[in-house]
């Protein structure tokens, strides 16, 4: 009986602490960020991965943060993506850090933190607002019970640990900073009320241009008045139209945006399966899909195989339409008893419309896609545990339900701080991170495919087309993995194969300028020098300003015995980019060794010192070569 009344005692002291004032949230604002700390430690020593060379590694974009660079990153072109404040970002820390991955990890992890204080805080503001009758210990539990959940689940690894997801959480941050925002703002009068519109509309922005699925915050918004107001929502919609208005027309210019370099891109595909009702078939199994991921999951991967059954008519395809049309049925019955239920469940649908493929993308399913709409997950186990702490039973002690809410939080909380902890490390570098995803997803095109790139990297070029064969198989269409075979192939001296992937690879993606680059170097190797040439030409019709192409085409004359020609394609690429150093070297090379004239040989060795100053190892080594020259003479 002791025990149990200092039990008792523990529990009550901690009601009695919850209920306190702001030092309540900045104490527990501590405990969310000291959680995410520990949990992501283990993450601070991973690698780069072949998932984040385009996007920081191999991006020049990143590499300037003067004005000049940052308008750039703003710019809207053709191609890619849409996403300048991700990128801002990147530039922000290359200036730091330059290439070292750990300083990348700490702003993700900082952002993370910062995300989960403010889902904290909305949490808050939400329980207060749909939960009549309950009094602040119970608002400010569901709040700190959803964001620590939040914090520790794993199916967010993905989106803080991988570098090129910085766009997730700052979209989080940005996207739940205007949530919270309107929530206080609408319940304001006079110029705070129209301070704080501003202020939603500004994070809004910035969580767009973070990430632009951070369209549909306008629907969130109808939404939560739709479950708050039921019969009134029209009404606070007309007092507050100016507000509305120009949130809609926020949400519209970007979602133009987005849909404009989607298109350049290649990024909207074919409906799945054919036609428009096979396609809102698989946004269905989509759904579903990401209720499992969220809920039922054990094992996360960086890909999922996700093979969606045509044809279309069969038991579980209807099953599927009725599972889906139970749920939505339900939720929107339950704006009459449960607005909660309501709220939470079109959040999730909501923020995950993006992704469900009614507008065909190429991945059907991610971990990142779910980063916004879990935290309806958790407001609804921060409700579950708020309510299990608050029962009471004649046949049990006051402290009794305290307890048992308190220790099933922990234990889940510990599950999940586990698999976080354990997913983390999968994400050491690009082999853990793909040999884990084929282990998990066989049939993975993605996984296959760049495990396959890891493997040419590491030189083991026939474990490299292992991959590569069976991503191609899996997705015969895969014209990346075919012009890496035909890279693969020509290493492991097989010229018809090679030439074949090739080949097919150009027939599939005919704009794509690399696959006829590495088609030019497969002709060059097999002295068919007239054909490489014709395709470098070719080349630089179409981009005269990549100087890439002059020095590989410079290189072709130096091959094939045309000096004159192979100087006069080189010093154009010095024009274009004047601080590389391999054009000096290669122009001094060919003076010295092929033209004899080693004075005009050493002038291009020391500009080429003076142009790049940050080549280090490469200055010294033409230094070298100066010197010795000069002994010789």
């Amino acid at each position: 009986m002791r025990a149990e009344s200092e039990t008792v005692d523990r529990l009550n002291v901690f009601e009695q602490w919850s209920v306190r004032g702001s030092s309540r949230q900045l104490v527990s604002c501590l405990i969310v960020a000291v959680l995410v700390g520990l949990l992501y430690l283990n993450s601070l020593g991973n690698q780069f991965t072949n998932w984040d060379d385009g996007m920081i590694y191999q991006n020049p974009n990143v590499r300037h943060l003067d004005w000049d660079g940052i308008k750039k990153i703003f710019k809207v072109g053709k191609g890619g993506t849409y996403q300048p404040v991700r990128i801002l970002s990147y530039a922000i820390d290359y200036k730091f850090w330059k290439l070292n991955p750990m300083g990348y990890r700490i702003t993700n992890i900082l952002l993370y933190i910062l995300t989960c204080i403010m889902v904290f805080m909305t949490l808050q503001h939400i329980s207060t607002h749909l939960r009549e009758g309950r009094g602040p210990s119970s608002h400010f539990r569901v709040g700190l019970f959803g964001a620590l959940l939040f914090a520790a689940h794993p199916v967010h690894v993905e989106a803080v640990t991988w570098l090129a997801a910085r766009k997730e959480v700052l979209q989080g941050f940005f996207f739940f900073s205007a949530f919270y925002l309107y929530l206080i703002g609408r319940d304001r009068e006079g110029w705070q009320r129209v301070i704080l519109f501003v202020l939603v509309l500004f994070s809004i922005s910035l969580a767009t241009l973070s990430k632009p699925s951070a369209i549909v915050f306008p629907a969130v918004l109808l939404i939560y008045e739709i479950a708050l107001q039921r019969n009134q929502w029209i009404d606070f919609i007309k007092r507050h139209w100016v507000f509305f208005s120009l949130a809609t027309v926020v949400s519209g210019i970007f979602a133009f945006i987005l849909i404009r370099v989607m298109l350049h891109a290649g990024g909207i595909k074919p409906y799945h399966g054919g036609t428009f009702f096979n396609n809102l078939l698989v946004s269905m199994y989509v759904f579903l899909y990401n209720i499992k991921l969220l809920m039922f999951t054990v094992n996360y991967a960086a890909d999922y195989a996700l093979r969606v059954p045509f044809p279309p008519l069969n038991l579980l395809a209807l099953s599927v339409v009725l599972i889906v049309s139970l749920f939505f049925g339900s939720s929107l019955w339950s704006l009459k008893k449960n607005k909660v239920f309501f709220f939470s469940f079109f959040f999730f649908f909501v923020t995950l419309l993006p992704y469900l493929n009614i507008i065909p993308i190429s991945t059907l399913l991610a971990d990142r896609y779910v980063f916004i709409a879990s935290f309806s997950f958790c407001f609804l186990l921060g409700i579950g545990f708020d309510k299990l702490y608050s029962m009471r039973h004649e046949k049990f002690s006051g402290g009794f339900f305290k307890l048992l809410s308190v220790a099933i939080f922990l234990f889940l909380l510990a599950i999940y701080s586990f698999m976080t902890i354990r997913q983390n490390r999968v994400w050491e570098n690009s082999y853990t991170l793909w040999s884990d995803a084929v282990e998990k997803y066989p049939e993975s095109n993605t996984a296959n495919a760049l495990l396959g790139v890891v493997y040419m990297d590491l030189g083991m070029d026939e474990k490299a087309a292992e991959y590569l064969e069976k991503a191609v198989q899996i997705l015969p269409i895969d014209y990346e993995s075919r012009n890496n075979l035909g890279i693969v192939y020509q290493r492991l001296n097989m010229p018809e194969r090679a030439f074949q992937e090739l080949m097919t690879a150009m027939f599939l993606k005919p704009e794509y300028h690399i696959i006829k680059i590495n088609l030019s170097i497969f002709y060059q190797r097999q002295k068919e020098y007239r054909k490489s040439e014709e395709l470098l030409k070719e080349l630089i019709s179409k981009k005269p300003k990549d100087a890439s192409l002059y020095y590989r085409l410079g290189i072709l004359y130096k091959e094939m015995g045309n000096y004159e020609a192979a100087v006069s394609e080189l010093k154009k690429g010095i024009e274009l980019a004047p601080g590389v150093i391999t054009f000096y070297e290669e122009l001094g090379n060919i003076y010295i060794s092929r033209m004899q004239d080693i004075e005009r040989g050493k002038q291009y060795y020391s500009r080429g010192i003076e142009a790049a100053p940050r080549a280090k190892v490469k200055g010294e080594e033409l230094r070298w070569m100066i010197q010795d020259l000069e002994c010789y003479q």
